[in-house]
């Protein structure tokens, strides 16, 4: 029951397995038309890309590097300040 398919993108066969096709045809969802590389670039090409900010820790003043722009006013905090008050607040929530 797999099925031979040419991918739209790139041109390549690909190959889609019983248990894909079972899952598109319970879903309701049409096959896919792309191969899964060019399935795969397309998600990330819709991803933010990543970018690093150093910014100094809101707990400590330590210099720590994150994702968060400056620019969102975010609180950051440094590896340990995160272990402290994500230790702490899991025991604040559990207990």
């Amino acid at each position: 029951m797999a099925k031979i398919k040419t991918c739209k993108q790139c041109g390549k066969q690909f190959r889609m397995i019983d248990m894909e096709i079972n899952f598109y045809t319970k879903q309701g969802y049409p096959d896919p038309e792309n191969c899964p590389p060019c399935r795969q670039k397309r998600r990330i090409s819709l991803c933010n890309p990543e970018e690093f900010f150093k910014r100094n820790c809101d707990r400590c003043g330590k210099e720590t590097i994150t994702t968060h722009n400056p620019k969102k006013k975010l609180t950051v905090f440094c590896d340990d300040c995160f272990q402290d008050y994500y230790n702490h607040n899991e025991l604040v929530t559990k207990g």
